[in-house]
This record gives C-alpha cells, structure tokens and sequence, in this order.
C-alpha cells in the first residue's frame, strides 16, 4: 500500500514539473514570436567564439587570458556587449577578437560597432519543427561591411554569426529580450 502512494506521487509530481516546462517554453515561444513579428529584439552576449588561426593560439599559449577563458570561448558576460535590430535598423557593440586583413588603423575601433545602421537584405526564416529563427542581414558602415546571420532559439538562447570584409570571422552567444517601445530594452527577465 505504502509503495503505491510513493509510486502515485512521483508519478504526479513528474507530471507536473513537466507541465511546468512546457508552459514556459510556450511562454518563451509566443515572446519569440512576437520579436520576430514586430523586428524588435536585442541580443545580450555572453561569450565571443574567435575564429581560432596561429596566431591566436600563440596568445592562448602565452597566459594573457583571463582565468576561464580559452581561445576559441571568452567569457564577456556583464560586460555590455549587445546587438540589436529595430525594425529596419541595426545598433551593435561586440568586442572583436581575431585576425583583421585589412584597414583599420590607429585610433580606429577594434570591435564591431555602429549605431542605428541599415539592415540591408533582411530575412527572416522560421523553422517550425524546432520553433526558431534565422534572421540574416549585413550593415555597411564607413569602413567596413558586416554580414549578420543570427539563430533564435525557442528558449531564447541565441548565436549571431559576423563575417566581414575586413577581418575573420567570429561567433557570439548570448540571450534574447524584448524591446520597450520607444527602443529601450525592457526590465524583463527571461529564465
């Protein structure tokens, strides 16, 4: 008798933890969709993912990274890196880690940086069977051309993949939030 109250309750608690995800998750789907619908969202990154090339590992080798980091993930959480597109528009400010080609001379910016640019070729496809997106669009500032292709997770994790003209490629990752109205990031936390 004992073993079959001990079995009816895990089995009901089991059940209920499970609904319990699924409701966020379909919370998190529904918030998705709504940034994708309205083009408004801002991605807070947590990691860069170098490209890795000799040069790199050089630096990986020589113990000029901070504890924790490796050369092909550094941690950059709370650091105020972010891009965001609004509408048509696109702000961003990553950090840049890796090898340039060409340009970029004294003084110039070594990260990813423009503000309120035109997102040029943008397109949006939704996979229905994972629930995500792919948004994909380039931005040309003064210098230099950016191409953008970012994964949306159900979950709201996302990966945004930068090639450039000018430079090798980089990943990043990090977490989607909603944007207020007036194109300020909302207070709302996303688990």
């Amino acid at each position: 008798m004992r073993f079959k109250r001990v079995s009816m309750v895990v089995v009901l608690s089991i059940l209920f933890l499970g609904c319990s995800a699924s409701q966020k998750a379909l919370k998190a789907n529904q918030s998705l969709d709504t940034m994708i619908e309205q083009k408004a969202f801002k991605i807070e990154v947590r990691a860069a993912e170098p490209q890795v090339t000799t040069a790199l590992a050089q630096i990986g080798t020589s113990g000029l990274m901070r504890p924790g980091n490796t050369i092909s993930r550094i941690d950059v959480t709370g650091e105020g890196y972010f891009i965001k597109l609004d509408g048509e528009k696109a702000t961003a400010n990553l950090p840049y880690y890796g090898e340039r080609q060409m340009g970029g001379g004294y003084g110039s910016d070594t990260g990813i940086t423009f503000d309120n640019e035109s997102a040029r070729d943008l397109t949006i496809v939704k996979d229905a069977t994972k629930h995500s997106y792919v948004v994909s669009f380039s931005v040309d500032n003064s210098s230099e051309s950016y191409f953008f292709t970012i994964d949306l997770g159900a979950s709201l994790h996302s990966t945004v993949r930068v090639r450039s003209s000018h430079r090798n490629r980089i990943r990043f990752t990090g977490n989607v939030i909603e944007l207020a109205d007036d194109g300020v990031v909302s207070n709302e936390k996303h688990d």
